[in-house]
């Protein structure tokens, strides 16, 4: 029994020298590329499973005993499925070469060790392994062990529990948990190392170290670079007088000797110096010096950081500012910022200028409930409520809070549009603008709108509506008439022997006894709702909106008779004077369909009806009879 626990010490001894060369490898390895890494630790466990075997304990002529199987599973674990490979491979070829009765089994084992370590990374591939695994892949190695002394021949089976069975699962239980910790260790600390130098070889600004002597002890890749090397380590143990003019170097010698004498670093240092093709960059250096643990200045540490690009930033942050408040004093329109609390905070003079009665108290420090004050007391604004002029002061300092515009005109009668407009800050930013050429150009234009739109829809010799406004009102009129069920009647009104009169006396005389008669038809119809067009050249119309027939024909017979009462001679007319004929037609409430067409065409035909009655008389609209209709088909 003491035997089977030397030989198997012998076998973890194997595996701790194993582990030694490959913690001492990783930060070797991690410079390569993962292929390389992976077959490269497969060959080392295949290797390292081979030793063991060749330490094994021989149990039965051609049975061996060994931790094999340890440094396989964890081979397996920590390298993947490439490594696992190689590894058993190695392990495989070499036990069947020693041969013997347990060559089967012991290829057997090889590959269950392996396959339990591909089999738990395989469930753990979301995560990286932890010390809980390795634990967990040592219990399933350990137990595989114990199965495997069943499967035995029974000879081998009992000599094996008897002698070998508590110090090999004891031990491969160990081995694996030790080789797992030790390399979870070596990869951190290898890949920490890897960081720590990547982050110094990789990082943008100029790092360096220097000894005593001013030697560089260690560079990034960016102070190799600037200074014409590709390799970091072809600059160490150079100084600045192989790198730079004489000059340069023993001004830089004798800061640093500074710095290494009296422990006082340089900080952010700024230079402007030319590269190598001459081009002048800005240069910040700081260099601090470095101690033993005894407390004593071995050398210093520096970081130089070109910051060229944030110096023009900064020159042209400097000429925009100086721009911007050149803009700012220049500009049309009154600026001015308020902040979170209300108070003034920035105003340009334009702002200042646009309120002439009030500019000298809307100065920064000023709060805008003291400015709006001002402005009620000196009645600078004409739209302040007289009665609320406190809500108002108010309303108009809540406006700093939100998105708003507000049209104030002042007393000197000039226009502004003040838009206000709230910072995530919660300041608020006001921009008012003088716009009171803009407001009265805008009146100005209204008012043309209005006489453009009286034009379009006026008769220019009578001033009575044109046929298109008629035409417009009339299906307005109709559809309201048809929603209240009311009446509504339409005249239509004729001079008669009009073109006889403009031909006897003339059309200036014709256009004056067109206008007669639209002063005729606007002193007849008084209410507010009728409308009298001239429909076209001597014909006019006359919509009466809830005026039933007899109604209508009252006001037909008072327009003719006024137009009568003038006496205007007409020579060629049979009555002497200057008559008309009116025709009329009526929708009463209870017509289901209204349209203007029908309505039209009907006071028309009453029109043709007092004009064939003898005209100078008024006709309402009568059903013509339809001979056609009233014959009947056998007739």
């Amino acid at each position: 029994m003491n035997s089977a626990w030397h030989d198997l010490y012998a076998n973890l001894a194997v595996v701790a020298l194993l582990l030694s060369v490959w913690t001492h490898a990783q930060y070797w390895l991690e410079r390569h590329a993962p292929l390389l890494r992976n077959i490269l630790f497969g060959t080392l466990m295949g290797a390292g499973a081979v030793a063991t075997m060749v330490l094994s304990v021989e149990l039965l002529p051609g049975v061996f005993i060994d931790l094999r199987t340890s440094i396989l599973a964890v081979a397996a674990l920590f390298g993947g499925p490439l490594s696992a490979l190689v590894a058993a491979s190695i392990a495989i070829a070499y036990r069947l070469i020693i041969g013997g009765n347990g060559a089967i089994a012991g290829t057997m084992s090889i590959a269950l060790a392996s396959g339990m370590g591909l089999g738990l990374l395989a469930a753990i591939r979301r995560r990286d392994i932890r010390h809980t695994d390795v634990v967990a892949l040592a219990l399933m190695v350990a137990a595989a062990t114990l199965l495997s002394i069943n499967a035995l021949p029974s000879k081998s089976a009992n000599l094996m529990w008897a002698q070998f069975a508590v110090p090999a699962v004891v031990m491969i239980f160990v081995a694996v948990v030790l080789a797992g910790a030790a390399i979870l260790h070596g990869r951190t600390a290898a890949h920490e190392q890897y960081l720590v130098r990547a982050a110094l070889a990789q990082a943008p600004n100029f790092q360096y170290i220097k000894n005593e002597k001013g030697q560089f002890v260690a560079v990034n890749q960016g102070t190799a670079n600037v200074n014409g090397f590709a390799d970091p380590a072809d600059m160490e143990g150079k100084t600045d007088f192989d790198l730079v003019p004489e000059e340069r170097a023993r001004e830089l010698m004798e800061q640093e000797q500074v710095v290494m004498r009296t422990g006082v670093p340089i900080t952010e240092r700024e230079e402007l110096l030319p590269d190598a093709q001459g081009t002048a960059h800005w240069y910040s250096t700081t260099k601090v010096p470095l101690h033993n643990r005894d407390g004593k200045i071995i050398g210093l540490a520096g970081v130089t950081q070109d910051f060229t690009a944030r110096k023009q930033l900064e020159t042209e942050l400097r000429d925009s500012r100086n721009l911007l408040s050149y803009a700012l004093a220049e500009m049309s329109d009154g600026l001015a910022m308020f902040d979170k609390t209300g108070t003034l905070v920035f105003a340009n003079d334009r702002y200042r200028s646009i309120f002439p009665h009030t500019s000298h108290i809307r100065v920064p420090g000023t709060h805008l409930r003291d400015i709006l004050k001002a402005v009620i007391a000196t009645g600078e604004q004409t739209n302040i409520p007289k009665n609320s002029s406190a809500a108002w002061m108010e309303q108009i300092v809540a406006n700093l809070k939100s998105e708003s515009v507000e049209e104030v005109r002042l007393s000197d009668g000039s226009w502004l549009y003040i838009r206000t407009r709230p910072t995530p800050d919660g300041s608020a930013l006001v921009v008012v603008s003088d716009y009171t050429e803009i407001k009265n150009a805008e009146q100005k234009l209204v008012d043309l709108n209005v006489e453009l739109q009286q034009l379009a829809t006026t008769d220019g010799l009578t001033n009575l509506v044109n046929r298109r406004a008629f035409d417009e009102t009339i299906d307005i009129e109709l559809g309201r008439v048809a929603r209240t069920r009311t009446s509504i009647s339409i005249l239509m009104i004729d001079i008669d022997h009009f073109k006889t009169y403009n031909d006897t006396y003339g059309h200036p005389a014709g256009d004056e006894c067109l206008r007669v008669v639209a002063q005729c038809l606007r002193s007849t119809l008084t209410r507010t709702t009728d409308v009298a067009a001239r429909y076209g050249g001597e014909e006019f119309a006359v919509i009466l909106p809830g005026v039933d027939e007899d109604q209508a024909y009252q006001s037909a017979e008072k327009i003719r008779l006024s137009l009568r009462s003038l006496s205007i001679p007409h020579s060629g007319s049979t009555k002497g004077v200057v008559t008309v004929s009116i025709g009329l037609a009526t929708y009463d409430p209870s017509a289901m369909h209204r349209r203007a067409s029908e309505i039209l065409t009907r006071a028309d035909e009453a029109l043709y009806d007092a004009k064939a009655a003898g005209r100078d008389r008024v006709t309402g609209w009568q059903q013509r009879y339809d001979i056609d209709a009233a014959i009947s088909p056998a007739g």
